[in-house]
């Protein structure tokens, strides 16, 4: 008994769908050219702005690759300054220690104390054979 309530409800489906397809399909059909119509809007639109930053990103590109080339030139300069600064700092270095031995080098020369040292002892060896003679 109950497949017949549903055949029968089927049925009143089928005829309600069957009336109201005409006015559906036109309402839908309308909405398909409206949105066809905007979706041609929007490509010419969009043609338009493409049109329009042709250029603006021809320029950001050749921009952009230079600057990409001055980053690349910038960080190979910088590489060799490093360099330059550490053999700088290793001369500098090696200087101090030439500098510090040259120094002593300079007390050593200008240090009177040991000749003054062979002074007295040459004089005590003078007075020692002056003893001697007398």
């Amino acid at each position: 008994m109950e497949w017949r309530s549903h055949l029968d409800q089927t049925k009143k489906y089928a005829e309600t769908v069957k009336s109201n397809l005409p006015d559906v399909r036109m309402k839908l059909e309308k909405v398909s050219d409206e949105v066809s119509r905007a979706l041609d809007k929007i490509q010419k639109k969009e043609a338009m702005l493409n049109k329009g930053m042709a250029g603006m990103t021809g320029n950001y590109k050749s921009t952009s690759s230079t600057l990409k080339q001055m980053t690349d030139e910038h960080n190979k300069i910088r590489a060799h300054i490093e360099e330059m600064e550490a053999t700088f700092f290793e001369i500098e270095e090696e200087l101090t220690k030439i500098q510090s031995s040259m120094d002593d080098i300079g007390k050593n020369i200008s240090d009177q104390s040991p000749l003054l040292k062979i002074k007295k002892a040459t004089e005590k060896v003078r007075k020692d054979i002056r003893a001697i003679d007398i």
